[in-house]
C-alpha cells in the first residue's frame, strides 16, 4: 500500500499517470489499477481529470500533503545508502542541445564511465531540449540572451555552464564573390546562414556606442544544427552568426574571416537544468557535479 501511496504522490506532482508510471517502472494500466486500489482502500475518490491533467480531490490533497514528505525522506535515505557504494550505479536520462553534445558531452560521459561502469545513459540530442526537460534527469540547453526562452515554466534548478558572444563570419571564398559588409545593414544584401534554435529567429543583434539594432537577415539557409552551419559557412555558402567558441579555431587557421568586429553581439548561453536535490536520483546528482566541476 505504501508503494501505491507514493505512486499517487507522483501522479499529483506530474499531473499524469503515464509520467508517474515511468518513474515507478510500471505500465500505465498497472498505474491506473494502483489508483483504483488506493481509492477502494480509502473508500473515496482521490483524483479527478481536468483539462487532460489529473488533479487531487480534497481527500487526495490531504493524502498528498501529509505523505509526500515521507516519500521525499525515503528517497533521500535511499540516496544516502547509495553513497556507500564504491561506484555509482543507476541510469541517467540526458536531453542535450547538439553543439554541446558534439563538442563536450560525449568526452565527459566517456571519462565518467571509466570509473563508473555500472551507470547507464540515454541521450536525447535535440535543439529543443527544454521541451523534453520534464522527462529527463539532466537537460542541457542553449539560447541567446535576447531570445527570452520560456524558463518560467520549468520547476528545475538552472546553472549556467558557459557563455560565448556571437561572431559574424564568412569564408574568403564567399567574400571573393561578394562585397565585404561594412555595417550590419549590409547583411540584408547577402546570403545568410542561420539557426532559429540559436537566435530565436533570423534576427541578428548588433550594439555599438550603447545603441542596438536588430537586423532581419535573408533566410538563405536555415539549419537547426550549429555544426552544420559551420560546415556551410566554411564551404562558402554565405555569412553566419555563430558562437565564438565554435568558430575561433577556423578564424585562427584562416578558414573563416571575422566580420563587423567593431560591433558587439548578443551572448550565447548554455545552461544545465536539473531536479532539486529532494527529487533527484543520487547517480544524477553525482554526474551533475562531475559536469559542473570539469
Amino acid at each position: 500500500m505504501l508503494d501505491k501511496m507514493a505512486f499517487f504522490v507522483y501522479v499529483v506532482r506530474t499531473g499524469s499517470i503515464s509520467a508517474a508510471a515511468r518513474k515507478f517502472n510500471i505500465s500505465v494500466s498497472a498505474g491506473s489499477r494502483w489508483l483504483q486500489d488506493l481509492e477502494q482502500k480509502f473508500g473515496m475518490p482521490l483524483h479527478r481529470r481536468s483539462n487532460r491533467l489529473l488533479t487531487p480531490t480534497p481527500a487526495g490533497q490531504k493524502l498528498f500533503d501529509d505523505f509526500s514528505p515521507m516519500v521525499d525522506n525515503s528517497e533521500h535515505l535511499c540516496r544516502q545508502m547509495q553513497e556507500f557504494q564504491l561506484h555509482d550505479k543507476g541510469h541517467i536520462d540526458i536531453v542535450c542541445t547538439p553543439v554541446y553534445a558534439n563538442h563536450y558531452l560525449m568526452d565527459m560521459i566517456s571519462e565518467y564511465l571509466i570509473t563508473n561502469p555500472d551507470v547507464t545513459f540515454n541521450l536525447n540530442i535535440t535543439p529543443w531540449a527544454l521541451d523534453h526537460a520534464a522527462e529527463s534527469d539532466l537537460t542541457i540547453s542553449a539560447n541567446a540572451s535576447y531570445q527570452g526562452y520560456r524558463e518560467h515554466d520549468l520547476h528545475l534548478v538552472r546553472r549556467e555552464i558557459m557563455q560565448s558572444p556571437f561572431r559574424v563570419v564568412a569564408s574568403q571564398h564567399y567574400l571573393d564573390r561578394q562585397p565585404t559588409p561594412q555595417k550590419p545593414s549590409d547583411l540584408t544584401q547577402h546570403q545568410c546562414l542561420f539557426a532559429t534554435t540559436l537566435t530565436g529567429s533570423n534576427d541578428w543583434i548588433f550594439t555599438k556606442n550603447g545603441e542596438s539594432q536588430i537586423i532581419k537577415v535573408p533566410k538563405s539557409l536555415e539549419v537547426n544544427d550549429s555544426d552544420l552551419l559551420l560546415q556551410g559557412v566554411t564551404k562558402g555558402a554565405g555569412i553566419a552568426y555563430l558562437p565564438a567558441f565554435l568558430v575561433e579555431p577556423e578564424i585562427e587557421s584562416g578558414q573563416l574571416i571575422s566580420l563587423l568586429d567593431d560591433f558587439d553581439t548578443s551572448v550565447w548561453s548554455l545552461n544545465l537544468y536539473y531536479q532539486p536535490p529532494a527529487t533527484a536520483s543520487a547517480v544524477a546528482i553525482h554526474f551533475k557535479e562531475f559536469l559542473l566541476n570539469k
